[in-house]
């Protein structure tokens, strides 16, 4: 198994609603957002679960801090959302999907370097 690939056998867990606002259940936050990442620097493995249980609605700015960090300077782990609701999904979606494309993307980029073509930079090529 390579560095980037999610490794199963050593889940952590960060239990999100230890950060909400104590009356909104809410992560809305930079500053929020910079305590979740500050216990994701001391958590071992490449596989994070990112426990939404509790957690009524989550902002734009934590979800951007959060994601920014992992895209900047972890890249890695592998965050999973688990036991949002349907008011977090939309958010949690978009913050995933860019940052899978963009990871992708680096793949690319690295394997176009080793001459292991992917998908993508094949069908641009034709």
């Amino acid at each position: 198994m390579n560095a980037t690939e999610p490794s199963c056998n050593q889940t952590a867990t960060i239990h999100l609603l230890a950060y909400a606002g104590p009356r909104t259940h809410a992560l809305d936050s930079v500053r929020q957002a910079q305590s979740v990442i500050a216990s994701l620097r001391h958590k071992a493995g490449n596989w994070i679960e990112l426990d939404f249980s509790g957690v009524e609605s989550v902002g734009a700015a934590f979800t951007d801090e959060l994601f920014s960090f992992a895209e900047r300077e972890a890249p890695d782990i592998w965050l999973v959302p688990t036991h949002y609701n349907e008011t977090v999904r939309p958010l949690l979606n978009r913050q995933l999907s860019l940052l899978q494309q963009r990871r992708d993307r680096a793949w690319c980029l690295a394997s176009t370097a080793t001459d292991y073509a992917c998908a993508e930079s094949s069908q641009t090529r034709r």
